[in-house]
């Protein structure tokens, strides 16, 4: 059993791991918002997520090819994009972007740039007031809660300014597979900061988003629970499991 000043110390350093890995992933992100300049940054965020979660492969004409998608739904770029997709394949890479296409249509244009953090939380809420109201209508579909959270992480990651503002832990980060793993491995370890919680409720699989937010919702409680141990922000912990759950700590 993992608790005390060991657990204390465990979550620091996964944490602090995490927080290098958001670094690298703000570099890069930086770097497509200069090339990308004169597009929506939402955009460039949601298209950024899917390579980073592995749908897509991270390549200039992945970035051009989407981002124009999402800029003008003009299908002959969504079918460019198709073509750099990776570990789903090019059909669930094109039903996300369809996906993400549709909510955004009905979200408008924000700032995500000038923001604060509980303004990110809100937009977030109401992205998710979208998609389900889609997915009642049958418009959405291929979506799970990773797919959806992806892109509030990447801003989250971002915008280092708000990285002190409690906040931020109020945007939903997303699990997919590693995430869920790390969540695992810390019952497995009968870790002290989920003895609260029951294993049961946490698998690997990624189901509809609908079913998904209440596990999302279960390690965002588990995430805050280490975050405000050890003073730092779900964000961090969240990459800190994901490394976990990947065998990288």
């Amino acid at each position: 059993m993992l608790t005390g000043e060991f657990a204390i110390l465990f979550a620091k350093n996964m944490a602090k791991e995490g927080e290098k890995m958001n670094l690298q992933i703000s570099h890069d992100h930086d770097q497509l918002l200069s090339t990308f300049q004169d597009s929506d940054s939402f955009d460039v965020s949601v298209a950024h997520a899917f390579a980073w979660t592995g749908h897509a492969a991270g390549k200039p004409g992945y970035f051009e090819a989407a981002v124009d998608y999402l800029t003008t739904g003009r299908l002959e770029s969504l079918d460019e994009a198709k073509v750099y997709s990776e570990r789903f394949g090019p059909e669930s890479l094109a039903s996300g972007l369809i996906g993400w296409k549709a909510i955004s249509e009905q979200l408008g244009r924000h700032d995500l740039l000038s923001c604060d953090a509980q303004e990110l939380s809100n937009i977030q809420q109401k992205c998710l007031g979208i998609a389900k109201g889609l997915i009642d209508q049958k418009l959405l579909s291929g979506m799970g809660s990773w797919l959806f959270c992806a892109p509030f992480k990447i801003v989250s990651i971002q915008r280092k300014d708000l990285w002190q503002n409690e906040s931020l832990d109020k945007v939903l980060m997303p699990l997919g597979q590693e995430v869920n793993r790390g969540i695992i491995k810390l019952f497995q370890k009968n870790h002290a900061y989920i003895k609260d919680y029951d294993r049961n409720m946490i698998s690997e699989e990624e189901g509809d988003l609908i079913d998904d937010m209440g596990i999302v919702e279960l390690v965002h409680g588990i995430s805050n629970g280490i975050a405000r141990d050890i003073e730092s922000r779900i964000l961090h912990v969240n990459s800190g499991l994901y490394k976990y759950g990947k065998g990288e700590l």
